[in-house]
């Protein structure tokens, strides 16, 4: 299997754990100091940069008792040594308002020795900070 190969398996391996709610799968294949980060807003309380196993767990819990994730839908994988870039589609529901919104969004993943080492979440803020608004 080539490198950039397996660096699409190891991020379809994160989707998939999420899917099934496998926090423990989820903790495997990140690493203990990864960086776990979605663009800072001041209406939904999961953004920021989170830091280790400790700060994912943070946002975790953080973003269940926020918002429902109704649909999220990885559709490209892009690839380089250490890198994949998810494009794809997500629906969520704030929980507080009830509203749901959808947008595209794009992951930049960096890998080092198998593990996620960094996850950065790009999406329409501007609609998300609404629904929870």
């Amino acid at each position: 299997m080539k490198h950039t190969e397996q660096n699409i398996a190891v991020v379809k391996s994160l989707y998939e754990a999420f899917s099934k709610k496998d926090i423990a799968r989820i903790l495997g294949i990140l690493d203990e100091n990864v960086e776990w980060g979605e663009p800072e807003n001041p209406f939904n309380p999961a953004g920021g940069t989170r830091h280790g196993h400790n700060g994912f767990l943070e946002w975790l819990n953080i973003g269940k008792n926020a918002e429902e994730i109704l649909e999220l839908t990885p559709k490209r994988f892009l690839t380089d040594d250490d890198s994949v870039a998810v494009i794809g589609h997500m629906t969520c529901k704030a929980i507080g308002t009830q509203r749901v919104y959808s947008s595209d969004f794009v992951h930049f993943v960096v890998i080092e020795n198998n593990k996620i080492k960094k996850f950065q979440e790009f999406f329409d803020t501007y609609i998300a900070g609404d629904a929870f608004r």
